[in-house]
């Protein structure tokens, strides 16, 4: 869970926010995978079909958004960015498949299982603070309204977690996945609307393709 805290947020530090999110499609093929080979949980061969779009527009976005542009406004994505992109998608599936595994083997509540687990991986992450943030200079230089939005992020943040234990436990690893993307597309709209990038721009073409194969 600390992986899945750490690894996707210092990928947002060094990438657009449509890279960022396309690259979280990536989840429900990685975490099909990972069920199949630890589990050999199996998916119906269309669903199967349907994810290789999914990995083929991300590979678009990838590309097209990490070449450099004369726009200074457009935030690119580094390949510092791409890699932790895809060390977290790695870390956030594996974290996803034993949700669902430890939910079968403990037979515990979606509560229960998280109250066994947030608490030592909260712990575990004040020892990674300090290395990957950066703090005030003042406390008091901190805004009411900075405060507030810190706030609602951490409320935010819990409730996702605590749907997506409960996701899991009645649908299973998979399905959760593809729950997240109706956040996904909603973001990625958004994202590229603020970016300031033209229609014409040729990763929406990797955007279309990736969306098209995650709906279907």
């Amino acid at each position: 869970m600390s992986l899945n805290v750490i690894l996707p947020n210092l990928s947002l530090a060094f990438s657009s926010v449509t890279f960022y999110q396309l690259a979280r499609i990536l989840l429900t093929p990685t975490v099909a995978l990972m069920n199949y080979i630890l589990y050999r949980a199996t998916l119906p061969r269309l669903a199967i079909l349907s994810l290789i779009p999914a990995c083929v527009g991300v590979g678009m976005v990838s590309y097209y958004d990490s070449l450099p542009t004369s726009n200074t406004n457009i935030k690119t994505t580094s390949s510092l960015g791409v890699i932790f992109a895809f060390l977290g998608i790695f870390a956030s599936s594996l974290y996803t498949v034993w949700i669902a595994s430890y939910h079968r083997k403990l037979q515990m509540s979606s509560m229960q299982l998280l109250f066994n687990q947030a608490p030592l991986s909260a712990f575990m992450l004040l020892y990674v603070i300090p290395f990957v943030d950066t703090f005030p200079e003042s406390w008091g230089g901190v805004s009411g309204s900075k405060w507030v939005l810190i706030g609602m992020s951490g409320l935010y943040a819990s409730l996702i977690n605590i749907s997506q234990f409960f996701i899991i436990a009645q649908t299973g690893p998979v399905s959760s996945t593809v729950v997240g993307h109706v956040k996904t597309c909603t973001i990625v709209g958004l994202g590229w609307v603020t970016s300031g990038r033209g229609a014409g721009d040729k990763g929406v073409g990797g955007v279309v393709v990736a969306l098209g194969g995650i709906i279907a």
